[in-house]
């Protein structure tokens, strides 16, 4: 980011559009990222993003800097993403699977045998189905440790709880998605 980060809160605070624009696109794709990997291809990420940078707006003031921003976005997208989520288990919809453009882009389908590639997509889509089965906190703790590679501590911190209900969530959750995803595993 060209100017530094508390320059741009102070013109984000003063609703500067040029800084509100350059805080989106500096954190555009790691909300994205964690967005679709704790929600899966069943939502519709591009609503949960713009939800997440509304909130991000709208409570930039109560940024005080005792966390990292990056920490303090988390959260709110931690946050946006478990709201969504339990609307989600309060309506149960029925759902449809589609293929996710992300998906599709990271397999380099040069190296891969259409079998393979099959496979990819059949696993990618038991893990979304497994994860749907967890709940929100336990969905969010398993995606933020083994999707996005977050550690114990700062798990903790973007949750707001004690590292042992981190632990708890994450053991809880492993154990839910190896009994779903048993027959993967014992290939």
């Amino acid at each position: 980011m060209p100017e530094p980060m508390s320059e741009v809160l102070r013109l984000c605070l003063q609703e500067d559009r040029k800084a509100q624009r350059q805080l989106f696109n500096f954190y555009k794709h790691k909300v994205h990222d964690l967005v679709f990997k704790s929600l899966g291809p069943r939502f519709d990420t591009d609503d949960v993003i713009q939800q997440v940078f509304i909130e991000l707006f709208k409570s930039l003031s109560y940024f005080k800097g005792d966390a990292s921003l990056d920490t303090w976005v988390y959260r709110i997208c931690l946050k946006v993403c478990t709201t969504q989520l339990r609307k989600k288990y309060r309506k149960r919809q029925p759902q449809i699977m589609y293929d996710s453009p992300m998906t599709d882009a990271e397999i380099d389908t040069k190296d891969i045998s259409p079998y393979a590639e099959m496979e990819q997509k059949d696993l990618a889509a038991a893990i979304y189905i497994a994860l749907d089965r967890l709940d929100a906190e336990k969905r969010m703790t398993v995606v933020m440790y083994e999707m996005e590679g977050k550690s114990l501590e700062e798990i903790a911190r973007v949750a707001q709880v004690p590292i042992g209900t981190v632990k708890s969530r994450l053991f809880h959750g492993r154990k839910i998605l190896e009994k779903h995803l048993r027959r993967y595993l014992e290939k």
